[in-house]
This record gives C-alpha cells, sequence and structure tokens, in this order.
C-alpha cells in the first residue's frame, strides 16, 4: 500500500505536475493576452530613460526569496531578470532605484496587478526617466505610473 502511494506521489509531482506546466508555458505563445489563463515564466526589464548621463540609475531589486543585487545603469542601460511564478504564494519583486538626490522604492512586479498585464507577452518593461517610472508589457506603449 505505501509503495502504490510513493509511485502515485512520484508520478504526480515530478512528471506531471512539470509537464502540464511546461505544455501551459508552450501554449502561452499560441494565445493571444486576452485568452491566456496561466503563465509561469515572467521577466522583468529596468531600462534607464533618463536624457543624460549626469547621475546613473542605481537599482536594488529583491523579492521575500531573492535578492538580486544593486546594479548601476547609464543612460539606455537594461537590467532585466526572470523568474518562475510561486504557485504557493503571491509572487512579488520590489526594487528600490535612486538617482543624484532623487529615490523610490516601486513593486515591479506583483502577481494580481502586473501579473495580468504581463501575463500575455510574459515581459513586464520599465522605463526610469527624469519625470517619472513608466510600465507597458510590449516596450511600445508605455504609460506613466509613478513621479519619483
Amino acid at each position: 500500500m505505501k509503495i502504490c502511494f510513493w509511485i502515485h506521489f512520484f508520478f504526480f509531482f515530478f512528471i506531471f505536475f512539470p509537464t502540464v506546466f511546461h505544455i501551459s508555458q508552450s501554449l502561452a505563445l499560441a494565445f493571444d493576452e486576452d485568452k491566456l489563463i496561466f503563465r509561469m515564466i515572467y521577466r522583468v526589464h529596468i531600462i534607464n530613460g533618463f536624457s543624460n548621463n549626469d547621475n546613473p540609475l542605481i537599482i536594488h531589486c529583491y523579492s521575500k526569496d531573492d535578492d538580486l543585487g544593486e546594479h548601476s545603469l547609464l543612460m539606455n542601460d537594461e537590467f532585466k531578470f526572470k523568474f518562475g511564478r510561486n504557485v504557493w504564494t503571491v509572487t512579488r519583486f520590489v526594487c528600490d532605484m535612486r538617482s543624484g538626490l532623487k529615490s523610490k522604492k516601486i513593486i515591479v512586479f506583483l502577481m494580481g496587478d502586473e501579473g495580468k498585464r504581463c501575463r500575455g507577452t510574459g515581459h513586464c518593461f520599465w522605463s526610469i526617466r527624469d519625470d517619472g517610472f513608466y510600465f507597458c508589457n510590449d516596450n511600445k506603449s508605455w504609460v506613466k505610473r509613478y513621479d519619483w
């Protein structure tokens, strides 16, 4: 009886479950944004959109489980990271950003918010500019989300 349990346990968690998630990621390419129900992998891009290099953009991004370190970005530089969605808790990444005397902490990914907006493409883009923080999921249709 115990052997049968462990065989089913092994099959479900190491074969069936990963296969279903792999297929769902593959199907993500086949559906448009409104029809996609589930995505496991997301990518966040943070771009220095300042008009000059007088002060670099210093960023420090982290989640409850991961610290991505501090990075210095010059004009048009990009810092990007990818992660797997945590199915047991809400996935959340925060970045502390500063440039010269300006600083701000923003949530760059929260499963309930950016997760919905980025679900179709799997990409969340942030352009940090002189006048604030812009967001989109296609690196084209920017919308201002925050001021400094």
